[in-house]
């Protein structure tokens, strides 16, 4: 248990248990510890007698973490910025619309919205040119040891590290020059409007 000293925390706390009391959680409060004389004492009480209350030494106040939830929850935090900021690279780094769709999700409108945002040019149209031979020879044997290390989100990012030179656009077009459908991703999920570039 982890005691609370500051007066401002523990009005907020008071503050908090009367507002329970308003919405209805009368039996959690009770299950809690606290008698309805008390509640009813608070529930009366003015914002005055509040801070009053809470600058009072006698008054006891400790909160309880769960230490497990804590790691969860800050667990849950750090895969989401990372999430978002890998797909803010392929963003800023020139991924097209369906190659978006597909690893984060992401809808038309959000990714209209983080190209508005991230990239004040307008992105190219049209299917980008492809490298020298040499180079896409060089993509194509980073490509094959990045797949086998690398989650799907990372590893455009990866291989873009590899070749700044080279929009992520330009780069999945190398990696997908030799596959059976040569359009492969742009038909992902062709019957929902994001995917459409």
């Amino acid at each position: 248990m982890i005691p609370i000293r500051s007066e401002q925390l523990r009005y907020a706390l008071l503050s908090h248990l009367i507002h329970l009391l308003d919405t209805g959680e009368l039996q959690t409060l009770l299950e809690a510890g606290l008698s309805p004389d008390i509640l009813d004492t608070l529930r009366a009480a003015s914002a005055r007698d509040l801070a009053s209350i809470a600058g009072m030494p006698q008054l006891d106040v400790r909160i309880h973490f769960d230490p497990a939830t804590l790691e969860a929850a800050y667990r849950r935090h750090c895969a989401i910025a990372e999430m978002r900021q890998l797909m803010e690279y392929h963003v800023m780094h020139g991924a097209q619309p369906p190659l978006l769709v597909h690893l984060f999700k992401m809808t038309l409108a959000e990714i209209q919205q983080q190209r508005a945002l991230l990239c004040p040019d307008p992105p190219p149209r049209g299917r980008p040119a492809l490298p020298d031979p040499s180079v896409r020879e060089a993509v194509h044997n980073a490509w094959s040891s990045i797949r086998c290390m690398c989650p799907p989100q990372r590893q455009f990012v990866e291989l873009h590290r590899a070749f700044p030179d080279h929009s992520i656009a330009t780069l999945w077009h190398v990696v997908h020059e030799f596959d059976a459908d040569a359009e492969g991703i742009e038909h992902l999920d062709s019957s929902n409007p994001a995917s459409t570039p």
